[in-house]
Parts: C-alpha cells; sequence; structure tokens
C-alpha cells in the first residue's frame, strides 16, 4: 500500500529543485516550501478509488509536480504540460514527461497520446480568448479529445479576467456558459465551489466563479 500524503508536507526538499523553481514566471509556484495540504485533500475527497497503476495522466500546469508525484508512486506515468522554462526544468530534473508548449496554443498536434486521466489545477481560464467562444469550445475540446472514452478528470480552472480585458456583464456570463456547456457536452459534471471547498483544495483567488469540472470520479 502506498502511503498517504503527509499532511502539509513541502514539496521540494533538494537545494536543486529549490533553485530551479525559484526561476518560476509565476510567484506562487516559486515558493519551494509551499504546503502540499490541498494535494492531499484532492485526493482524499475525489481520487480513493482511482487505480493509478498502468495509468497514463496529463498534468495541465503541473507547477511543482505535487499532483504527478503522488500519481507516479501510486503506478501511473504523468506527463506535464507547461510553457514556463523552470516548471519544464524542474519536471526534466524529477523525470517526468514535459510538453513544452504555451497552454493557451495548445493544439490537437500537441496532444499525440490518448490518456486515461487529466488532471488541472487552476491552470486554465476561460477568459483567455476574450468573447470568441468557438474558439474557448474548440481550446477546450483539444484537452478532451486527448481523454479516453471512460478516462477520468478533475479540472479546476483558473476563471480570473486579464485586466486588459474589456467585457461586459452579458458576455462574462456567456463565456463561463460556454465552458460549462462544453464540458457538460463531453460528459462532465460542473460544480460551483463553495469558499470553504475553494480553500479546501487550493483554488480560491480573484475569479468570475470557482468552477469545477469533473468526470469518472
Amino acid at each position: 500500500m502506498v502511503a498517504a500524503i503527509r499532511s502539509g508536507c513541502a514539496m521540494l526538499t533538494e537545494p536543486a529543485e529549490a533553485a530551479i523553481i525559484a526561476r518560476a514566471m509565476q510567484a506562487g509556484v516559486r515558493d519551494p516550501k509551499r504546503s502540499r495540504r490541498s494535494f492531499e485533500h484532492i485526493f482524499e475527497d475525489f481520487l480513493p478509488e482511482v487505480e493509478f497503476s498502468g495509468q497514463r495522466l496529463l498534468d495541465i500546469g503541473p507547477g511543482q509536480y505535487d499532483f504527478g508525484v503522488v500519481a507516479r508512486e501510486r503506478g501511473a506515468t504523468v506527463v506535464g504540460i507547461d510553457r514556463d522554462p523552470a516548471v519544464l526544468e524542474l519536471g526534466r530534473h524529477k523525470g517526468f514527461e514535459i510538453i513544452d508548449t504555451d497552454l493557451r496554443e495548445v493544439t490537437p498536434g500537441s496532444l499525440d497520446d490518448a490518456y486515461d486521466g487529466l488532471f488541472c489545477k487552476y491552470s486554465l481560464n476561460a477568459f483567455w480568448f476574450g468573447a470568441d467562444l468557438r474558439r474557448l469550445r474548440d481550446h477546450i475540446n483539444v484537452f478532451l479529445d486527448a481523454l479516453r472514452p471512460h478516462g477520468w478528470a478533475w479540472i479546476a480552472p483558473w476563471n480570473g479576467v486579464p485586466k486588459k480585458l474589456n467585457l461586459n456583464d452579458a458576455q462574462l456570463d456567456a463565456v463561463l456558459e460556454a465552458q460549462i456547456d462544453a464540458f457538460r457536452a463531453a460528459g462532465f459534471a460542473f460544480r460551483d465551489l463553495s469558499a470553504d471547498d475553494t480553500r479546501r483544495y487550493g483554488v480560491h483567488g480573484d475569479t468570475v466563479n470557482n468552477a469545477l469540472f469533473i468526470r469518472g470520479l
């Protein structure tokens, strides 16, 4: 039996790893002492019945590879996708497969394999494409088309509005509805997380909603 994640344990303990992640583009990713308690909660609440052994998983925006390390310990092969050079270097250092691409520019050719599971914690954004709903749906479907028919997924996007984006309330609502509809069309359930849930799962911030999309869990 694989040991449970230790509550609050920092992920990066090697000096070399700390030095690599210190160059990360996002301030929230740079701290090597960052707690991984939220990942413990996700595994406890959503993934206790998942049989990781032999699975091939896609970690969308892997950060410090908190999810990837635990999933790999349980027998999965984990592929990280990101564009941050420090995140990619950390992934190579830790022995993960990586895909070097901007998540906003991902294309079907970027994902050349079928995955048994998708995991995303605060790395996708409904507002990356402004009010272009077709582009938003197409972008979501690139990821969902890479998921095997009976695969599982846990996706919590960061739906914060970029500072330069000027959308009225009706447009904001339309973007969020298009995101929800795209996931639901692929068999996902949608949850608008409570404030307590967002703190528990580490997905709290300045966002328009607190969306969680899950399938097969």
